[in-house]
């Protein structure tokens, strides 16, 4: 019988060691094991929570948290106009009420004595000056209008907005929706820096660039394989799945470079050498074949081409596999032995393993270990992916809200080479630049561009750049809707009312629309209209309405085709089949070839690779900050950072004759950066890796320093930016 979603949770303090265990729950395990621990203890006030003396009944107040998209929903205590703290939704099944310490900030980030409320334009001089809302959408919808006057039908192409925005699907929409009638369709996804490799591979493949599978079916498992998924701090939250799934006796393999807090819920982990997880999973095919632990005929029912794959893989032996990943012959064999064996497997990407220009064949060659071993259809089978999960139905309604825009959409690569040429008019940089490979010369780039505007809530590095700011409003300051990791949708009431002239994004491009296109632009006042309009408009959405929604602890998952229907969890292949053309899984496609693997760009390990180099940089997020954004502004995280740091093991140090604590250069071929040497045996000899958050504007020593991507190359593959795997070294300052 599959195992019902609503198995309650038991924590074990047993899985995690002692030295582990009180540095785990320092950050999150603490506030994973109960919604309520952090905001309910005296030390409440240390995550921004504020305990009130006065007698006046709180008001309670549906949220979510807007950061990482296992999407926790709370409910926020308030009084006299004011969140005194928040407090995990123990009905949210997906959470149980977990929340981590970045969502738990949200308070202390929007009472921020650095956070900017009023609209401000530069000036020639490069001063600031206050202006009105109004004036800054006048400004905006003024620059709009002149390049569709000069450009007409090209105008289009010089218009372009980094995504997201950051409080609502509904402010992503109208974004869209202005962008779209301007003719542009030029707006850069987040994806490209994280999961954009797995979700174009898992289209390409299954058909669906979303998880194949909901994190509930991991019960229903017999082995799940975290593949470079570091669950515990990137999203604290979902711990408690590995929790259940130890409980339900299921096999937890983890495959790292390093040793996480992940490491201590797992039954087995493998640490390759950063970039050769291609090798690995080429090489467990060709034991699986080898060794007759692969039923031939049932491969064949998904992946016609097996010959062409078993060509492919052939040549990955044992000692070959060792030789290039550096994992003993004897633990492929035990991970293989595992996955032949195994009729109920679940993979769980981690983005690390997009975030090398190899990841393309990478990515395919486990999606097809998956469809070989017949893991990819049915109950307790399929993949998971971290930052996806975006329901469908966006297309839709844009084009039906503002008409269809056939225009071929560039990526950040050609929107900086547009930005470089001086082709670009207008950029909407709603998002960090920073999250792109070689950060100085993004920013160069954007210099070039006559109008930038940047919709954000601190003077942030994009802040310094543009030409007009436009202050935010936090989550809990507006109504809307956002999805989550599930394909779940939540929705969230206004908690508080924006300080300022602090606004929605929603807000700001449907007034720019209406002062460009006038009756023309689909004006909605309020987030709930557009709400309403997606799921009439949208056929998918029709079960997805406001009030099942807003009744929900924690979302409804889409599609849901009608009014009353239910959700429907778990496979999403719900004929038995993938959702490509012809049902089948290609070994040797048109554009990317049949499967084969290179080192990672200059890879200190690639071919002519420079000596001068001999580390392998890696770079990643910390649980207590969420990518390059505003978590840097809040002082209670602060207090676990430790500014630039890079981790190396033992082996390494002696070899360069560095110890724990020492000062260092972190350098690679394009920059150089200060670091605090940090000595440990959790990381594999040879690699280096530094936390990806600090920021040059952060007001908090902790939190300041360059932006990592300043000193990475500007590496692509044919999807998406990379930043891991390439040469650096390190020398004491």
């Amino acid at each position: 019988m599959p195992i019902s979603l609503h198995t309650p949770y038991k924590k074990d303090n047993n899985m995690l060691n002692t030295y582990s265990r009180r540095n785990f729950l320092k950050l999150s395990a603490g506030i994973v094991a109960s919604g309520t621990a952090l905001s309910s203890s005296p030390k409440a006030h240390a995550m921004g929570q504020k305990i009130s003396k006065s007698t006046e009944p709180a008001k309670l107040v549906k949220g979510y948290c807007p950061f990482c998209q296992v999407r926790c929903t709370y409910h926020a205590e308030v009084r006299n106009g004011k969140i005194e703290r928040i407090i995990g939704d123990k009905d949210n099944r997906w959470t149980g009420g977990s929340m981590c310490p970045k969502g738990l900030s949200i308070v202390e980030l929007m009472e921020s004595p650095h956070r900017l409320v009023h609209p401000m334009k530069k000036e020639a001089d490069g001063s600031w000056t206050k202006i009105s809302y109004d004036e800054a959408v006048k400004l905006t919808a003024q620059k709009m209008r002149a390049c569709l006057d000069t450009h007409k039908d090209a105008a289009g192409d010089r218009i372009a907005m980094t995504m997201p925005l950051w409080d609502s699907r509904e402010s992503e929409l109208a974004a869209l929706i202005t962008l779209n009638m301007a003719g542009s369709v030029h707006a850069m996804p987040p994806g490209e820096t994280c999961v954009s490799t797995a979700a174009n591979m898992l289209t390409m493949m299954a058909g669906t660039g979303n998880p194949t599978t909901t994190v509930n079916e991991i019960l229903n498992s017999k082995l799940l394989i975290l593949w470079g998924a570091n669950l515990c701090e990137l999203y604290p939250a979902y711990s408690r799945w590995l929790v259940m799934a130890k409980e339900k006796n299921v096999q937890i393999v983890y495959i790292d470079p390093r040793s996480t807090s992940t490491s201590n819920f797992v039954d087995f982990q493998v640490h390759p050498i950063p970039g050769t997880d291609g090798v690995l999973a080429m090489g467990i095919i060709n034991y699986l074949v080898q060794n007759e632990l692969l039923d031939e005929e049932k491969a064949r029912e998904l992946v016609p081409e097996l010959d062409v794959l078993k060509e492919d893989v052939q040549s990955y032996s044992l000692e070959q596999v060792e030789a290039i990943t550096g994992v003993p012959q004897d633990q492929v064999i035990k991970l293989a032995e595992i996955i032949g064996k195994s009729d109920r497997t679940i993979v769980w990407f981690g983005g690390s393993i997009c975030r090398y220009t190899n990841g393309i064949p990478t990515v395919r060659t486990v999606i097809l270990m998956q469809g070989i071993t017949g893991n990819m259809i049915g109950e307790g089978r399929g993949i998971l992916t971290m930052h996806s999960g975006k329901p469908g139905g966006e297309h839709e309604f844009v084009e039906a809200m503002s008409g269809k825009n056939t225009r071929a959409k560039m990526n950040f690569r050609r929107l900086r080479l547009a930005m470089s040429k001086k082709k670009l008019d207008i950029l909407f940089l709603n998002s960090s630049y920073r999250r792109y490979p070689d950060g100085k010369g993004v920013r160069e780039a954007i210099g070039n561009v006559p109008f930038v505007v940047h919709c954000g809530f601190y003077m942030t590095p994009e802040a310094e750049i543009s030409h007009l700011f436009v202050p935010m409003t936090f989550s809990p300051e507006a109504a809307g809707s956002a999805y989550g990791n599930e394909k779940e949708t939540v929705w969230r009431d206004q908690i508080v009312e924006a300080p300022g002239e602090c606004v929605t994004a929603m807000k700001f491009y449907s007034d720019v629309g209406r002062e460009v296109f006038g009756d023309k632009y689909p004006y909605f006042n309020t987030p709930e209209e557009m709400y309403n309009k997606f799921c009439e408009v949208v056929p998918s959405w029709k079960g997805l309405t406001l009030e099942r929604v807003r009744k929900s602890p924690d979302g409804l998952v889409w599609p849901i085709y009608e009014e009353n229907g239910e959700e429907r969890l778990g496979c999403v292949f719900t004929e038995g089949k993938l959702l490509t053309p012809d049902g089948f899984m290609k070994v040797n496609d048109k554009v990317f070839g049949r499967i084969k693997w290179t080192a990672p760009k200059d890879s200190p390990y690639a071919p002519k690779a420079n000596q001068d180099f001999p580390l392998i940089f890696t770079q990643g997020k910390v649980v207590h900050h969420w990518q390059h954004t505003v978590t840097n502004y809040s002082p209670s995280l602060a207090q676990f950072s430790q500014g630039r740091t890079v981790s190396v093991h033992p082996d390494t140090a002696k070899k360069y004759e560095l110890a724990d604590g020492d000062k260092v250069y972190l350098e690679t071929p394009v920059g150089k950066t200060e670091a605090k040497l940090i000595v440990s045996e959790a990381i594999l000899p040879g690699t280096v890796f530094t936390p990806s958050h600090l920021c040059p504007s952060a007001p908090f020593e902790q939190n300041k320093g360059i932006a990592v991507n300043d000193i990475v190359p500007n590496n692509w593959d044919r999807i998406s930016c990379q930043h891991n795997g390439v040469g650096c070294r390190l020398t004491k300052i």
